[in-house]
């Protein structure tokens, strides 16, 4: 068995400049959910993240994800993919919050080569990427996410018709995020296409602008 670490710390990562440039362009309209074609500022940066963080070739977003993922969903997601894509051939261990990672190649044969393998795996990142933003709000804000998600965001997926499971308790739910483990109402949801994530998030945001504007200022700090 071969095994190769890589990773970066999502603080530190660098956004492509051409992933700037369809940034300005693309932010959804206030008012037109179901309408959006077109990633946001959020879902590119996304993007950008894992892909910088797995070593990918290219941060293009025209890489064919489906949705964001939560930090409970995303070592699943990512596992799942580099599995299919390899034909079992790697497996993947996943750290978080640093989006860390080591992958080991199984077997002895000639596929997948190294080279081979680190593609697949900046693929399945580039492909599946996570919405970490919950993970560097400040623990000031974590009163106002957990209403939001109890009084808006969870009773907005119920109402789509997706499973959606019962809010921890406030301690639970704030232990969850100081230990980097987070609870999402988005835990348990999965939609078939990229279009019909525009519609769930465009109609029950992951969070609400007040607290991505804490997201924002707590990074740029």
């Amino acid at each position: 068995m071969r095994g190769r670490r890589i990773g970066a710390r999502g603080g530190a990562l660098l956004v492509t400049a051409a992933a700037l440039a369809l940034v300005a362009g693309c932010a959804s309209v206030p008012g037109t959910a179901g309408a959006r074609t077109s990633p946001n500022r959020a879902e590119l940066l996304a993007v950008a993240q894992t892909t910088h963080a797995f070593e990918a070739e290219t941060g293009d977003a025209r890489i064919p994800w489906v949705q964001l993922w939560t930090s409970a969903q995303f070592p699943i997601a990512m596992q799942h993919c580099v599995g299919e894509q390899s034909l079992g051939q790697l497996s993947v261990q996943i750290g978080l919050p640093e989006l860390s990672m080591s992958y080991s190649i199984n077997g002895s044969g000639s596929w997948p080569d190294e080279a081979e393998s680190a593609r697949i795996v900046g693929r399945c990142a580039a492909s599946t990427p996570l919405d970490d933003r919950v993970l560097r709000l400040d623990p000031g804000a974590w009163d106002a996410l957990y209403s939001y998600e109890l009084t808006t965001l969870r009773p907005c997926l119920l109402a789509r018709g997706f499973p959606v499971s019962r809010m921890p308790s406030r301690s639970d739910f704030e232990g969850r995020l100081r230990a980097k483990r987070p609870w999402s109402p988005y835990d348990t949801v999965t939609v078939p296409t990229r279009f019909a994530w525009y519609q769930v998030s465009d109609a029950c945001p992951p969070l609400p602008a007040e607290l991505a504007s804490a997201v924002t200022a707590a990074s740029a700090g």
